[in-house]
């Protein structure tokens, strides 16, 4: 029979080994949290532009474009030439932000416009959060490589962003 003191020691030591394990999956969300306006990162170009139609306006540099679709809406893609599940000569979304209150938001509902105190009711605790001059404060959640960060000031997000951290 174990005494007293070794029971309460193991105890500890399968809290403390439950903790250390499940620490990094507290803070993250699945993929599937991780959209704007319906688009995941990795979707074509082709695909976003079949549902919001064309941009209004398009930078690019060869190998990025950066998509305006309006009212605050940008969506930067690339091409994929080196890896072979990707189609040749598409481009992949890598990055959206939203930075008007236009209809846009994520899977959960969180938007740009909305009160800064819904973030972690919505979402729970961050990942990362920063405060900034001029009110501003930053939330940052994972879902594996991929962030779903918002910007918020004077207690109203101001910005969301998802894209790829690796």
């Amino acid at each position: 029979m174990l005494s007293y003191k070794i029971k309460t020691r193991l105890l500890l030591m399968v809290v403390f080994l439950c903790i250390i394990i499940l620490s990094p999956s507290v803070f993250a969300l699945s993929k599937n949290q991780v959209a704007l306006g319906g688009i995941q990162l990795d979707a074509s170009l082709t695909y976003v532009n079949s549902i919001y139609g064309y941009p209004r306006k398009v930078e690019s540099n060869g190998y990025f474009w950066k998509s305006y679709y309006g009212n605050g809406f940008v969506v930067q893609s690339s091409s994929r030439r080196d890896e072979p599940q990707y189609k040749r000569g598409e481009y992949y979304v890598d990055q959206i932000t939203v930075t008007q209150n236009n209809g846009i938001a994520t899977p959960d509902g969180a938007y740009v416009g909305m009160k800064e105190v819904s973030i972690e009711k919505i979402y729970g605790e961050p990942f990362s959060k920063g405060s900034f001059e001029n009110n501003t404060n930053t939330y940052m959640y994972f879902a594996g490589t991929e962030l779903l960060s918002f910007v918020a000031q004077n207690g109203v997000v101001t910005e969301i962003r998802i894209c790829e951290t690796d």
